[in-house]
């Protein structure tokens, strides 16, 4: 089962790659799988792989932070 997470996830992020129009988005997108993953996956990933996703999406919450300010001071500029 913990391959198939760690496939999934993945997955994910190649297809959002390839995908996304938008740097902006694709960490959106990539925050969403890996939120999803950590949800998912919580019984079946040892707790080195837990951890490094949760500090992984701490720092893509982080980056959509900014993005969300950044488009907030431009609507309001």
């Amino acid at each position: 089962m913990r391959e198939r997470i760690i496939t999934f996830l993945a997955l994910w992020i190649v297809v959002a790659a390839l995908l996304s129009p938008s740097t902006e988005i694709f960490l959106t997108i990539a925050l969403i799988g890996i939120l999803v993953t950590l949800e998912v996956g919580e019984f079946y990933l040892p707790g080195e792989a837990k951890d490094s996703l949760k500090f992984s999406a701490y720092l893509l919450l982080l980056a959509f932070a900014f993005i969300v300010a950044r488009k907030v001071y431009s609507i309001i500029k």
